[in-house]
């Protein structure tokens, strides 16, 4: 089996926030390494480059006061020169000056290396103890950068430098480096900790609360420290506590539409089951008694059948036959079958339908929303009072309205209109199954349209807004 690193850590180091923080304090150990290894070289390479430079202009130099001033005069300046640099503590340069015979005339070396060539060219050379002159006892040999010059007369000059100092530089460079990738290693792993932490601490405060809903308490709510400047978690407990709203809400409604068909299916079936009862005793069953049952099979059939209408049309799946439909036809149509239905209530009827409006849809379903909605009016309007039924275009956007006086709500209860199986409660003896609607909202949600309940001057509004583009359903 495959072990890995994490395995070793303790438990919360275990975590996604901490393996994170792991992986960055590496990555950044990993970047500062890679930062203090080429400064190493910069300075490493200035340093170098900087004594090749000085060598050259030193040798350049000297051999001008050779040319100019004569050998004597070039001794005295390499004498004077040894002596300065014996007494210093941490510079060391080296002469020797050689005649053409290789007598040392002036100098700090005891001889001439065999690699040294003569060509005013830095080249770095092997310098042991024996090379040393017997007064420099604590210098440390090694390759030291060395430059050399013939002369006209024969005599040739050689000019070395101990790195002494570099290496000192270099060292101290070395231990800086170590330094700051160990401290950027505790100081990042420390650093992460404290962000892991932070992280675990807001998701355990997550995961808790999602516990306590599993367990029930669907009140619970994930606690939101910082509103006014939300960060990625806050954002994330804010959309969870509306999907967990949304889902209690669900849950309520779903409870009470399971009440409410208890209550409206519970009717009709005890019906039924007292006429069969009675039927069972008798030794003739009368027509009358018949057709009794048969309505109320009926209307638990209309019942049913309306909850799949709903469901396929709530479902996102649902597939509708989608044409161009004359809607000013079909208001039309509908208005010629229902003005003598409220004429004869005594109820007055107005109209007022543009024509030549038509729209992408399903025909059948927008003539049972428009049903719904006129069935809905008569029967909540009284004799003497009107109804108002119109469709207009105004630019993109198709309105249907239906009016009627007669019903007085709150807005509490214009909104729990459009939910399945809710009817205002002096209502339920009333035909009808609360669901007329529930089919209306869903239709016009199918046409991507909306349905806008209201109430104004006594009026009790029920109105369907259609916009120009539609979905097409194959």
């Amino acid at each position: 089996m495959k072990t890995l690193f994490t395995d070793y850590l303790p438990g919360s180091w275990k975590t996604l926030a901490m393996r994170l923080a792991i992986r960055q304090s590496i990555f950044l150990s990993l970047l500062t390494m890679l930062a203090m290894l080429v400064l190493y070289w910069l300075v490493s390479s200035f340093v170098l480059v900087q004594i090749s430079s000085d060598l050259e202009y030193s040798l350049h130099k000297l051999h001008n006061i050779e040319k100019q001033e004569g050998q004597q005069a070039l001794i005295q300046r390499l004498n004077g020169l040894s002596e300065e640099n014996f007494a210093r503590e941490h510079s060391h340069r080296y002469y020797l000056y050689l005649s053409e015979d290789n007598r040392i005339l002036a100098g700090s070396l005891r001889h001439w290396p065999d690699e040294v060539i003569a060509n005013g060219k830095v080249k770095n050379i092997l310098f042991e103890e024996e090379d040393l002159s017997k007064d420099w006892t604590d210098v440390d040999e090694g390759l030291w950068p060395a430059a050399a010059m013939k002369f006209s007369d024969g005599s040739k000059l050689l000019i070395a430098q101990s790195i002494d100092t570099t290496e000192q530089l270099n060292d101290f460079t070395m231990f800086v480096m170590i330094f700051l990738v160990v401290a950027v290693t505790l100081i990042s792993l420390l650093l992460g900790w404290i962000q892991g932490q932070t992280i675990l601490k807001k998701i355990e405060h997550i995961n808790k609360t999602a516990r306590n809903i599993e367990l029930g308490e669907l009140h619970q709510r994930v606690k939101q420290e910082n509103l006014s400047n939300p960060d990625e978690f806050d954002e994330l407990g804010i959309h969870l506590n509306q999907m967990l709203d949304t889902i209690e809400r669900l849950m309520r409604e779903m409870k009470q539409v399971s009440q409410n068909i208890a209550h409206d299916l519970r009717k009709p079936l005890t019906r039924v089951q007292v006429q069969l009862e009675a039927l069972q005793a008798k030794s003739v069953i009368s027509p009358e008694d018949l057709n009794v049952c048969l309505a109320d099979l009926a209307n638990l059939s209309k019942t049913f059948n309306a909850i799949l209408q709903l469901g396929r049309l709530e479902s996102s799946n649902s597939q509708l036959a989608f044409s161009t439909v004359d809607l000013s036809l079909l208001c039309q149509s509908l208005e010629s079958v229902y003005r003598d239905m409220v004429e004869e209530k005594g109820i007055i009827w107005q109209s007022t339908i543009q024509e030549d409006i038509k729209i992408n849809g399903d025909r059948q379903l927008l003539a049972q929303a428009i049903i719904n909605l006129l069935e809905n009016a008569l029967r909540y309007t009284q004799a003497g009072e009107s109804i108002r039924f119109s469709l207009k275009q105004v630019d993109s956007l198709t309105s249907l309205s239906i009016e009627n006086t007669g019903i007085m709500l709150s807005d509490n209860q214009l909104t729990e209109l459009t939910k399945p199986f809710v009817r205002l409660d002096n209502a339920r003896s009333n035909e009808g199954n609360g669901l007329g609607l529930s089919l209306v909202k869903a239709i016009a949600h199918a046409h991507s349209a909306d349905l806008k309940l209201s109430i104004n001057d006594n009026r009790f509004t029920a109105q369907i807004n259609f916009v120009s583009a539609f979905k097409q359903y194959g």
